[in-house]
C-alpha cells in the first residue's frame, strides 16, 4: 500500500531549542515479552558497550612475567535486533464497542504484525462512576479492553482530559481491566508516584523500552497528587515529567514518551508543543508521539528522536474530512536506534474506524500535513454541534474543558 517513508540518513532539525543527543544503551538482561517468545529474536545476554566502558570487551592473556606477552584483543559481534513500534492516534470505543464492531480490522499494517502497537486512549474503560461536569464525557464497557487487546495494542496512554471523566471510580475500573488484559498504561495512576512512572517492556531480542505518559491538557481536579488519583501533568509539572523521562533513559534502551498537548484542529504544531518537545529530546525520548489536536500534524526528526505531533483520530465517531485523516506510524528499529520511519495514510470510515488510502485529494492532504506543509490545511473553527454526515463542514466539537 501507499505511505511515505522516511530513512533517518539525514536527519530534519526540530524547530525550537537546540537539544543534546539522545544516549542509548543497551542493558543486559534476559526477561523477554511473553508474545515475542517466538525465537525470531535473538534471546542472549549479549549487551552492546556503554561509551564509558570501551575496553569492557577486550580481554588479554595472562602469561608468565619471564616471557614476552603479546595481549591478544577479541572482538565482539553483535547481532543485529530489528523490530518494529505502531502507533496510532486518539481511540474511543464508546458506541463501536456496545455494537460490537471492531474499529481496528482494516488497518493495515495490522496493529499485531509489530512488536509493540501504542495508542492513546481518549475514554475511561467503567461502567461506575458520576460524570465529571463537562459538555464531553466518554467511556466504553469493560469489553473494550479485550477488543484492545484483540486487535494486537501493547501500549495504552490514559494521560489525557477525558480519563477520569468518571472519577476516579472510571480511572480504577479502567487500569484493572487494561492490567487484566496485559496492556501497560503510562500515564495516570492512584497516586502522582503511580502517574509519573514509566512502565517498561522488555521484547524477545533483549530491548527494554520504557513508555512514558503526561498531558498539557488538564481538567481541574484531574491531575494526580500525593493523595489523590490522577494524570501526569504536563502543563504545571513539567519537571516531574522531564524527570521521569531522565529517569527512564537512564535503565532502558528506549524511551517512548506519549504526550497529550496542542490545539484541536489546528494541523500545525504550536510553540509550546516544540518547546516541550525539545526538552523532552533533551531529557532522552527516543520517540515523541502526539495527540489532543483531533487532525494529523506534521512528522519531524530531530538527531535520531521522531516527533509526531499529532496521530490525528485513529479510533473515534464517523468523521468525513480532515479530523477523518488518519494513518499509522511505523518506527522502525534495530535495537536501540531508530532506523526511519513510515507513515500509513488512513482514513476514518462509516464506523468510525481506520481505513487505509492509496490516493486522492484526502491522500494528497495527509502527505502535506505529515511532511510540514500544514497551514494551508487548517479547517475553519466549528460554529454549531457536531455534524457527522456534511463532509464540508465535518466539525468536531472541542472536548477541552479548562
Amino acid at each position: 500500500m501507499a505511505s511515505i517513508a522516511l530513512l533517518l540518513a539525514l536527519p530534519v532539525a526540530c524547530a525550537g531549542p537546540e537539544a543534546e543527543k539522545a544516549i542509548f544503551v543497551a542493558l543486559e538482561t534476559t526477561s523477554v515479552k511473553a508474545q515475542q517468545s517466538d525465537g525470531q529474536f535473538d534471546t542472549s545476554t549479549t549487551s552492546e558497550p556503554k561509551p564509558s566502558d570501551q575496553n569492557a570487551n577486550q580481554e588479554t592473556e595472562t602469561a608468565p612475567t619471564t616471557e614476552a606477552v603479546t595481549p591478544s584483543i577479541t572482538t565482539t559481534t553483535f547481532e543485529t535486533r530489528p523490530w518494529t513500534l505502531l502507533a496510532g492516534g486518539d481511540v474511543l470505543l464508546d458506541r463501536t464497542e456496545p455494537e460490537g464492531i471492531d474499529p481496528f480490522d482494516k488497518v493495515e499494517p495490522g496493529l499485531d504484525s509489530a512488536e509493540v502497537a501504542i495508542v492513546n486512549l481518549e475514554m475511561a474503560i467503567t461502567e461506575r462512576g458520576e460524570p465529571y461536569d463537562k459538555e464531553f464525557v466518554f467511556r466504553a464497557p469493560g469489553s473494550a479492553a479485550l477488543t484492545l487487546a484483540g486487535a494486537g495494542i501493547d501500549v495504552v496512554s490514559i494521560a489525557n482530559n477525558h480519563i477520569l471523566d468518571y472519577g476516579p471510580e472510571g480511572l480504577s475500573d479502567t487500569i484493572s481491566v487494561l492490567d487484566e488484559v496485559g496492556i501497560l498504561r503510562p500515564g495516570a495512576g492512584s497516586n502522582n508516584a503511580q502517574a509519573y512512572a514509566p512502565r517498561v517492556m522488555t521484547l524477545g531480542n533483549g530491548v527494554r523500552i520504557a513508555f512514558v505518559a503526561a498531558t498539557a491538557v488538564v481538567p481541574g481536579g484531574f491531575a494526580a497528587t500525593a493523595e489523590r488519583p490522577g494524570v501526569a501533568d504536563a502543563k504545571w509539572a513539567v519537571p516531574r515529567v522531564l524527570a521521569a523521562v531522565r529517569a527512564a533513559a537512564a535503565s532502558n534502551d528506549v524511551v517512548v514518551v506519549s504526550v497529550h498537548w496542542g490545539i484541536e484542529r489546528e494541523t500545525c504544531p504550536n510553540q509550546d508543543q516544540r518547546d516541550l518537545a525539545a526538552e523532552l529530546i533533551e531529557a532522552g525520548a527516543s520517540l515523541i508521539l502526539g495527540h489532543h489536536p483531533h487532525v494529523l500534524q506534521p512528522i519531524e526528526t530531530f538527531d535520531r528522536t521522531v516527533i509526531a505531533y499529532s496521530l490525528g483520530n485513529f479510533a473515534w465517531h464517523p468523521r468525513y474530512g480532515i479530523t477523518g485523516d488518519t494513518g499509522v506510524l511505523e518506527i522502525t528499529f534495530d535495537g536501540p536506534y531508530i532506523e526511519g520511519y513510515r507513515f500509513h495514510p488512513h482514513v476514518l470510515d462509516y464506523r468510525g474506524g481506520a481505513t487505509p488510502i492509496l490516493s486522492g485529494e484526502r491522500y494528497d492532504r495527509i502527505v502535506d500535513v505529515i511532511e510540514g506543509r500544514c497551514e494551508q490545511h487548517d479547517p475553519e473553527p466549528p460554529t454549531t454541534t457536531e455534524v457527522l454526515g456534511d463532509p464540508a463542514l465535518d466539525e468536531t466539537p472541542s472536548t477541552t474543558t479548562g
